[in-house]
């Protein structure tokens, strides 16, 4: 009859322990579904984010292409406006009797640019005499 009892206790302690296991298996299973879950979402935010950083990357190229060109072309026309400046200098001091030589010197400019101010400054001053 001892026997009996602890056949007995065995078989219960057996399905205890196999009720555990299942239940412990069922858990297990349960979280790994929910991670297997989680994994999905979390790819599927990775591509958005991937494909919105892509998005931002080729955005970010384009402003630096027109940041450039607006950069170039604000030094153009620096150096345009600064040149107007240099001939508008030059041209009034050769109304004051400059010669070539001293527009050349003072403005850097060629030859050919100082002699034509300085005829145009004799040929302005000629016509102002004769009227």
């Amino acid at each position: 009859m001892l026997t009996e009892m602890v056949a007995a206790v065995a078989v219960v302690v057996s399905i205890v322990a196999c009720g555990i296991a299942g239940y412990c298996y069922y858990q297990a299973r349960c979280w790994m579904l929910q991670a297997e879950s989680e994994r999905r979402a979390l790819q599927g935010d990775m591509r958005a984010l991937a494909a919105a950083a892509s998005g931002v990357g080729e955005r970010i190229r384009e402003l630096e292409q027109r940041i450039y060109s607006l950069s170039r072309r604000q030094e153009q026309q620096e150096l345009n406006e600064s040149g107007s400046h240099s001939y508008q200098q030059a041209r009034k001091l050769a109304q004051r009797g400059a010669d070539a030589e001293q527009l050349i010197d003072i403005y850097g400019l060629t030859r050919g640019e100082a002699e034509l101010l300085s005829m145009l400054h004799r040929m302005e001053k000629e016509g102002a005499e004769t009227h």
